[in-house]
């Protein structure tokens, strides 16, 4: 009977021990991305980037090696809803926190993490409202100014466009507003009034597009989630076939080609993200094909730019967490800025002095079902 109990008595201290062991050796991070409501094809893509790559970190780890738990949170694409997210994992003790995905919420998640010192790293916030400050707040997606700016050189030097509708979503104000402001500045700044552009909304009725507009336009360019993007994009070609459309990187999504169908070919696209192989091309970092192919080996879909951010985002945080040895954020925030962040990024990019992502800009038509790369906006050529 007393060696049962023995017996007992070591296993249950076996187990509480390995149990305090794990408990000592697992690092929290908490995620705020958008997976319900409007923008949450985004946000899911961003999460399956980020959960992968945790996959990834802790196979194979022994059970006394540190291991990563994801702290999930929905912030549904609503301010007050993220930063209750974001304050929620802060209280529950995450080292820091991934996301979020759009820039509404992003802005909200910033100021809980700067009030609270709490890191910060978001793959896909693009907000200039964020840029250029010495904070908490990281993020691996550069500011969109750049973005908008290449859309509007493709509009004036290779289209020759000199009058522009321009159709924004208001919901994600912060990054679209940022993207509108950018490009009515690039397309209309020292044209001495000869490029102008209309402003309408994603809530105006379609009929009213046009018929308010004396001038003949030239162009449109929709600032608008893909869903969104897709069907103003069939409206407006219903109404103008041979319309040409030009449309923000948040709608580089398959679900703008799925729901836009035949009328999103011919659609030019900009942003920091380079999707093209073929035969007679070898890709300067081989880790980002082998991504892509497990990535549709997880998920049964293809990877894009968010999911591509949301798994860079994870492995700069994670092994800046290791490099550290600290879960400070001001030590963690100096060595995610670091040089040896740069080997995470399985496209080529870096920080700034202030934690904005800085990458190539890459412009893509839909062709054939498909976005295929025309060119680097320094490179773009008419075919």
């Amino acid at each position: 009977m007393k060696k049962g109990v023995i017996v007992l008595i070591v296993i249950l201290s076996g187990l509480f021990l390995r149990n305090e062991i794990e408990n000592k050796n697992r690092i929290n991070i908490g995620v705020v991305s958008t997976l319900s409501g409007e923008g949450s094809s985004i946000g899911i893509a961003m999460l399956n980037g980020i959960v992968m790559a945790a996959e990834e970190f802790n196979r194979d780890k022994k059970f006394y090696e540190k291991k990563v738990s994801l702290i999930i949170r929905d912030d549904k694409n609503d301010a007050l809803e993220a930063k209750k997210a974001a304050t929620e994992l802060i209280d529950a003790g995450v080292v820091a926190i991934l996301g979020p995905a759009l820039s509404e919420a992003g802005i909200a998640v910033s100021e809980v993490g700067n009030e609270r010192k709490k890191l910060v790293v978001s793959p896909t916030v693009g907000t200039t409202k964020l840029s250029g400050k010495d904070d908490y707040f990281i993020r691996i997606s550069p500011p969109v100014d750049k973005n908008a700016i290449s859309l509007a050189d493709i509009s004036k030097d290779y289209f020759n466009m000199k009058k522009i509708l321009l159709i924004y979503n208001r919901k994600n104000s912060a990054y679209t507003e940022s993207f509108r402001d950018s490009y009515i500045e690039a397309f209309t700044g020292e044209t001495k009034g000869e490029n102008n552009v209309y402003i309408k909304t994603t809530s105006d009725r379609i009929k009213s597009y046009f018929p308010a507009i004396k001038d003949e336009i030239d162009g449109v360019v929709i600032i608008a989630n893909p869903i969104d993007t897709a069907e103003i994009t069939q409206n407006i070609k219903k109404i103008k076939g041979e319309m040409q459309i030009l449309v923000s990187g948040w709608a580089l999504h398959q679900n703008f080609i799925t729901y836009g169908g035949k009328y999103a070919e011919g659609v030019y696209i900009a942003y920091y993200y380079d999707d093209y192989f073929d035969k007679d091309i070898i890709y300067l970092d081989e880790r980002f094909k082998d991504f892509k192919i497990r990535y549709t080996e997880r998920y049964n879909e293809k990877s894009d730019a968010f999911s591509l951010y949301g798994y860079e985002s994870f492995n700069i945080l994670v092994h800046s967490i290791k490099r550290s040895g600290s879960r400070n954020s001001d030590k963690l925030k100096e060595e995610v800025l670091s040089p040896e962040s740069e080997e995470y990024f399985l496209q080529p990019g870096k920080f700034d002095k202030y934690g904005d992502g800085e990458r190539g800009v890459f412009i893509f038509q839909v062709k054939d079902k498909k976005f295929q790369k025309v060119e680097s906006n320094q490179n773009f050529r008419k075919e």
